[in-house]
């Protein structure tokens, strides 16, 4: 910090598996085999934050982006600018990243830096009703040309999608409400010269509320998936490589497994059952209970569906059939239903010191019809579940 206008903000990662040498496949660095010697330190964040004046604010450098749909659309780190304006209760975001940027070379054509990039535009408004209601309206475009192809340049995949949406929030006594709906208009042009355009959607609602000694939480949210008709009806996060990215998120949801969560799992778990978060109906319900004023416990319930589940793990219709099975038959199965699962969690944390925290943390699925039957001949999965306990030291 150098003055109270300017600060450099910067943040490490350490990503190793115990007894991993070299670097895998979800990322995590080598390190943690005899001696540790592997390079495994990442730099997550690094950029700039300073005030133009009273009413501007600037931050430029690699740094968490998080959109207004609690960040459902887009919850990573990006190399980004944004310029947030306040005049009274108004608020104007404005933000810009390249996150992609594929130089092309060779073939039939040589390609300069930004010609075949991915690009996210932000423009967000939040306007202060009074002290406890706040609501706004954000505009998110996606520009991904970053697929090029440098034998045939025609067949450059690309992708342009419009994400539009409302959102709000309010307090009354100790009912706190929020929500947001959203929709996404756009075309995706892919490798094989075909185009197909985006039509989706999202919504969701939560209530908490202070009751007893802790906070009682309930929502739900719902994202369209794909249908079999010639539009795109799944929800679209960011995209690379004409490609939906899985960095988004709905922290708000309490579920360890169902649904990717930063704020439960930690930033390098990403074993989800929806990730990215898209074709999912979520009902969710918990408690956070403050037992002692060091001790506290959590508790939630998740009950989710797959709007568009036919065929979403291959089950196959086997009737007459003894060979290999064809697109077509494929095409006309479905799931046993659209359930996906229910899941159960609880986490319970201890302040040793002021600064220091224990946590363990323990959640089971047990899976639905969605999983019924995804291959002939191949037993269902097994329920998941998972153990975690860790220490978190802030300072």
């Amino acid at each position: 910090k150098a003055s109270d206008d300017l600060k450099l903000v910067t943040q490490f990662e350490f990503q190793t598996w115990w007894g991993v040498e070299t670097t895998t496949a979800n990322g995590a660095g080598g390190g943690g085999d005899i001696d540790t010697d592997g390079d495994n330190l990442v730099v997550r964040y690094a950029y700039l934050d300073f005030n133009l004046g009273k009413d501007v604010n600037v931050k430029v450098g690699q740094q968490l982006f998080k959109d207004t749909f609690g960040g459902l659309y887009a919850d990573a780190d990006l190399p980004m600018a944004r310029v947030a304006y306040k005049a009274g209760n108004y608020t104007l975001g404005m933000g810009y990243s390249r996150f992609n940027d594929e130089q092309v070379t060779g073939g039939l054509v040589d390609q300069y830096r930004g010609n075949n990039a991915a690009d996210l535009y932000a423009l967000e408004n939040t306007y202060a009703l009074n002290k406890d209601t706040k609501v706004g309206l954000s505009y998110y475009l996606n520009r991904d040309d970053s697929g090029a192809n440098a034998v045939a340049p025609a067949l450059d995949v690309e992708r342009k999608i419009n994400t539009f949406g409302v959102f709000g929030q309010t307090k009354m006594g100790a009912l706190d409400l929020s929500g947001f709906a959203a929709m996404q208009k756009g075309f995706s042009h892919f490798s094989d010269g075909t185009k197909a355009r985006h039509n989706a959607w999202a919504a969701n609602v939560l209530a908490k509320m202070k009751m007893g000694n802790g906070l009682a939480r309930t929502g739900f949210l719902f994202t369209s998936g794909n249908n079999s008709d010639s539009s795109i009806h799944g929800w679209q996060t960011l995209s690379s490589n004409n490609t939906s990215a899985s960095q988004n998120s709905y922290n708000e949801s309490g579920m360890m497994l169902l649904v990717r969560n930063t704020s439960m799992g930690g930033t390098s778990n990403d074993n989800y059952l929806r990730k990215p978060i898209t074709n999912i109906a979520l009902l969710h319900m918990g408690y956070n209970a403050n037992l002692t004023e060091k001790l506290y416990a959590n508790g939630n319930v998740g009950f989710a569906w797959i709007p568009a589940s036919d065929a979403l793990y291959g089950a196959t219709d086997t009737v007459g059939v003894t060979g290999a099975f064809t697109t077509a038959q494929t095409a006309k199965s479905r799931n046993g239903s659209d359930l996906l699962g229910t899941e159960l969690n609880v986490e319970v944390g201890y302040k040793l010191y002021s600064n220091l925290t224990l946590k363990a943390q323990a959640a089971y699925v047990k899976l639905g019809g969605a999983y019924d039957g995804t291959a002939v001949g191949v037993k269902d999965p097994s329920d998941p579940w998972t153990l975690r306990a860790g220490a978190f030291y802030s300072f």
